[in-house]
């Protein structure tokens, strides 16, 4: 693991602790809240997944997700934005960004900035301590993705990107 993505670590680790989020699953919905960002299900194109943006009438985020998806992957959507949050919040406020991630985007990742975001996504819903515990007592994926309420194939990147 390099320093950059032992960074991503910490914060996520950070954000858990300071919301109360060391348990399972993370309540992702929480974190929006204790951050004063709203969260809505909406309807948008099927290769829309979610997107972020600043409201500046009420001085406020908004997380919009595709209310179409399967809950899993807007937990993960979810936890995507909310990265875009805590790495470039104060970007986004001050340039009126919206940001829109769609599943083709996701799954090329080749942005410096998407990769980071959807570390620290990944961090964030599978906290590596507790994964590590986890997987050492029982390495089912389907079981364990149950447990984290991700799905199988976010699960497996995070156990390959961990070493496990």
């Amino acid at each position: 693991m390099n320093r950059e993505d032992n960074e991503l670590e910490t914060l996520a680790r950070q954000i858990l602790v300071n919301n109360d989020m060391l348990k399972l699953p993370v309540n992702l919905a929480t974190i929006a809240n204790n951050n004063n960002i709203d969260v809505y299900e909406v309807e948008m194109p099927d290769e829309i997944s979610g997107s972020i943006r600043y409201n500046s009438k009420l001085n406020r985020f908004e997380i919009l997700l595709n209310k179409k998806e399967n809950s899993r992957r807007k937990r993960f959507t979810l936890a995507h934005e909310l990265s875009h949050f805590f790495l470039h919040g104060a970007t986004l406020k001050e340039n009126k960004e919206i940001i829109y991630d769609s599943t083709l985007y996701r799954k090329n990742t080749a942005k410096y900035r998407e990769k980071n975001v959807d570390y620290l996504a990944g961090a964030l819903l599978m906290d590596k301590e507790i994964l590590t515990r986890l997987y050492k007592i029982n390495e089912n994926l389907e079981t364990l993705a149950s447990i984290f309420k991700v799905s199988v194939s976010a699960l497996t990147v995070r156990i390959f990107i961990l070493g496990l």
